[in-house]
Parts: C-alpha cells; structure tokens; sequence
C-alpha cells in the first residue's frame, strides 16, 4: 500500500510510442461535509478533458474554492450532479449568478447541467426561486438522466457513465474513461454493488470516507467500506473525500489501507491528480 497526503499528485503520461497522452486533470475542490470547517469545502470536484471543463456536486463554498485553486469558473461546459442534499448542490446559485452579472465578458457559448432523476423538477424547484437573476442569455440545456438504465455518453476526451449508488432514491455515481484509464466519483454512498461494477479497473475512485469504521452512518462509508469497494473493484488509486470531523482524527489512509493493498490519497481542497 502506498500513501499519501498531499495536494498536488499531477502526472505527465506517453503512450507506447512516445506520444503523449491526453490525461484528465482532477481537482478536488471541496473535501467536507454538511459539518460547516474552514479548511474543508462542501462536495466539488473539476475535471478537465478534451478542451472542456466539467464540475462534479457544488456544495457550499464551491464557487471561491474553484477561485482559490486557480480555475477559471466562467469556462465551465458542463455540470453534473450526484444527488439533490444541500452540500452537493447550493452553490449552483452563486456560480450561475457569477457567471451572468460576475464577468465583463458576456457568455455565448451554451452550458450543459445533468443531474439523477428527478433533476427536471429539482431543477423548475430552483428556478422558481432565483431563476429571473440565474438564467442568463446563453444556450442552457437541462439533462435528466436516468439511474438504472442508461447510454453512455461520449464527451470531448473521455466516455461517461453513472450508476446508481446506496444513498438517496435519485444518488448516482460517475465513472469518465479517457485516454489514461478510467476516473470514478462516488458521490455520497454505503457499500453498493453498483459502485463497485462501476469502478471495476478504474485507475482512481475519489470517493467518500465519512465515518470511523465504529460509528457507521447508514448512506456513509467508514474506511473499512472504501477498502471493501476499493479491492472488490481493484481499483489502483483511492482518494478519500467528504470527510466528516468524527473521521478527522483518524491516520485514514492507514485505516483504508488495512483492507486495501493500492494506492491511499487524503484529499485536501485543493487536490490536483492527474488519470
């Protein structure tokens, strides 16, 4: 097993032939919880692919964390959505906000925000509220996909895929294969069959570590739970997010790595990796 704690795990890849490949760069933009820490945003992940960039759950905090890591929040194309709690969705307001009134440029080119089943009526629930200052004049297209049954969709550098996880009725998890293997994002989940079929072979699993292995949360994984995924997958890296203050104290990359022989990774906000 192999451990780390650090914030910057980026990493330059070449093909067989020499040529380089086009790798996703991940960020973890937001490790905590719906516990309020001031070294821990609520649930966010980047990914840039193919030219484009793609957010993953924008949980209180998102939008000045995404400053903070140096990302540009008005090229955002994509957003996606595991499930509807607060600490994965509340900062679409603020960034839709900036996104209108924030930038000196004006958008054109269109947004595309995806969520689980029921997402059309979350999505009407929000815009009844804020959508006159929300919405701007750009193309918005609102993707309700469905959780069990479901295409692929081909994206510019990688192939995404969901499946649904042990949560809420509508959570899901997201697997992106590229070039240089496969990325999946739990989202908030318990042990699930589905999530384990999802991540089988992925090169990293950002996935949730909330609880000590002794005070198990249903809906939640402990680090015993993230080494039973995590082998069952075989999945070659792990790294732990949405960490709740009562897993704080805990060496969890020991504890995960106990049941698990890969590689262990405690995320920071700020977390950059490479796949």
């Amino acid at each position: 097993m192999t451990s780390h704690n650090v914030a910057d795990l980026s990493a330059q890849g070449l093909t067989a032939s020499g040529q380089r490949e086009e790798l996703m760069e991940i960020t973890v933009v937001g490790s905590g919880t719906a516990a309020p820490r001031l070294a821990r945003r609520q649930s966010c992940v980047v990914v840039r692919s193919g030219g484009e960039m793609m957010v993953f759950d924008l949980g209180s905090g998102a939008v000045r964390g995404m400053v903070h890591a140096g990302l540009d929040l008005f090229s955002v194309d994509r957003i996606f959505f595991t499930h509807f709690h607060p600490d994965h969705t509340v900062d679409i307001v603020p960034l839709l906000f900036a996104i209108k009134y924030g930038s000196d440029e004006e958008r054109i080119r269109p947004l595309a925000i995806s969520g689980p089943e029921p997402f059309r009526e979350f999505w009407r629930s929000i815009t009844a509220v804020w959508g006159e200052w929300m919405i701007g004049d750009y193309p918005t297209q609102i993707n309700e996909l469905p959780v069990i049954t479901a295409e692929p969709l081909d994206l510019p550098g990688c192939t995404l895929r969901w499946a649904p996880a042990e949560h809420r009725p509508e959570s899901i998890a997201y697997r992106l294969e590229g070039d240089g293997g496969a990325f999946v994002y739990t989202g908030d989940t318990q042990y699930s069959e589905s999530v384990v079929e999802l991540a089988r072979g992925a090169h990293t699993m950002l996935i949730e570590c909330s609880f000590p292995d002794n005070s198990p949360i249903p809906g939640h994984l402990t680090p015993g739970g993230v080494a039973r995924i995590a082998s069952e997958a075989e999945v070659e890296r792990v790294v732990l997010t949405h960490i709740y203050p009562a897993a704080e104290g805990l060496d969890l990359v020991a504890e995960v790595g106990r049941g698990y022989d890969g590689e262990v990774v405690l995320a920071e906000d700020g977390t950059k990796f490479s796949v």
